[in-house]
This record gives C-alpha cells, sequence and structure tokens, in this order.
C-alpha cells in the first residue's frame, strides 16, 4: 500500500491523544488502518464494486494495492490508453485554527513633522 499516504507528516513514533482518553501512537494507527484496508475494508469495497456491474477487478487487494489492469477511451483520443486504476487514500491531521484576538486599537503617534506644518499654518494666516 505504498501509494496510500496515512498522516504522512508524522513519525512513527509521534503521539495522537484523543477525546475519548486515548493516547496512541502514529506508527499503531498507521498499521490499523493499513491492516483494516487489507482486510475487511477492501472486501467491502469489492463488494460494492460487483453489485454495481463494477466486476473487473482480478485480485481483491489489487484497488487499494497496486491497482487493476484496465484501459481507457478518452473522448477524442486516437485510441484506448493502457494502465492502471489505483484507488488511494489519505489520513491527515488537519489543526484547529487559532481563535483570533481582537488587537486593541493602534493610535499613530503624532508626526514630528505635525508641528511644523501647524507653524507654517500660522505664518500663512
Amino acid at each position: 500500500m505504498h501509494d496510500n499516504s496515512f498522516l504522512p507528516n508524522y513519525g512513527d513514533d509521534d503521539v495522537c491523544s484523543s477525546s475519548a482518553d486515548a493516547m496512541f501512537k502514529v506508527g499503531r494507527l498507521r498499521e490499523t488502518i493499513k491492516r483494516a484496508f487489507r482486510d475487511s475494508l477492501q472486501k467491502a469495497l469489492n463488494d460494492v464494486l460487483t453489485n454495481a456491474g463494477l466486476k473487473f477487478y482480478t485480485h481483491q487487494k489489487d484497488w487499494l494495492g497496486d491497482g487493476i489492469d484496465c484501459e481507457i477511451l478518452k473522448i477524442g483520443a486516437k485510441g484506448w490508453q493502457k494502465g492502471k486504476i489505483k484507488i488511494r487514500v489519505s489520513v491527515e491531521f488537519c489543526p484547529d485554527e487559532p481563535e483570533i484576538e481582537e488587537a486593541p486599537e493602534i493610535t499613530e503617534p503624532e508626526s514630528p513633522l505635525d508641528d511644523i506644518r501647524r507653524m507654517i499654518n500660522e505664518v500663512k494666516l
């Protein structure tokens, strides 16, 4: 399952804690997810695809593994293009956006030129 990414920005020894007071290493979560895809989820996927009339897989692990051989005929193309169909899965950690505190209103300091401008205006009058 080298094409699927499960928390790619984290190492196996990084730790995750959930609201259910569970704490586990990312590596353990990663391996558990991979095992689930190899076993029950792969079988469920194949069952759904077969029931939908898309039974053209050759081996249960192919969809999530190396892919299945197929050909695609694209509109406007000169012929069929051979390749593989793969289902890729990504598990990511999305950090919450930090709350933005309203900054106090900043008043600009008086410019040293303001005094000179006042003096010039007084002389003109």
